[in-house]
């Protein structure tokens, strides 16, 4: 699979059977999120969520959404609206099928991500590492932060709350 050959689109409802499957090879039962869910984010910003796409099926995908604050939202809990307020995009969950990792394919989407938040203003990018993923996270230029245990449980024992500031466009 070359890189070329990756497509990044917008995510579409007929994507959801693709992602369901990738999301169940890629964590444990206890962070499998329902199709509500997920469906509740892409709803709800649907700029913001993306797939990886090679030969017309779907190799990986990425949720975000505008949030406020620092506190992420619940595991496995639909969204009915965001906050009327937002700063930050909330990297809620980005996966990618064994066959495509190492390709160059989440450094892609995640560019295409932070593009997006700055277009919208927003100052900020957090999300919830987990499964070891920190170091990943540090890597593209997200730090820890501190997030109380209750806010975190729904993640995992191994959750961490990382954050990356976002430069407005043409700063240098």
């Amino acid at each position: 699979m070359q890189h070329s050959t990756i497509v990044l689109r917008t995510m579409q409802a007929a994507d959801f059977g693709a992602i369901l499957a990738i999301q169940a090879q890629s964590y444990p039962a206890n962070l499998i999120e329902s199709r509500d869910a997920l469906a509740s984010r892409h709803a709800l910003s649907p700029d913001t969520c993306w797939v990886a796409e090679h030969g017309g099926e779907v190799k990986g995908y990425v949720f975000a959404h505008p949030w406020h604050g620092d506190t992420p939202p619940q595991l496995n809990q639909p969204l009915a609206r965001l906050p009327p307020q937002h700063d930050t995009l909330f990297i809620h969950d980005m996966a990618l099928c064994r066959s495509t990792r190492g390709r160059g394919i989440a450094p892609r989407l995640l560019a295409r991500l932070q593009d997006k938040a700055r277009e919208r203003g927003l100052r900020f990018a957090r999300l919830v590492a987990v499964q070891g993923a920190q170091h990943y996270w540090a890597r593209h230029g997200y730090r820890p932060y501190p997030l109380p245990a209750a806010k975190l449980a729904c993640y995992g024992d191994d959750a961490t709350g990382m954050v990356a500031e976002l430069a407005a466009s043409g700063a240098s």
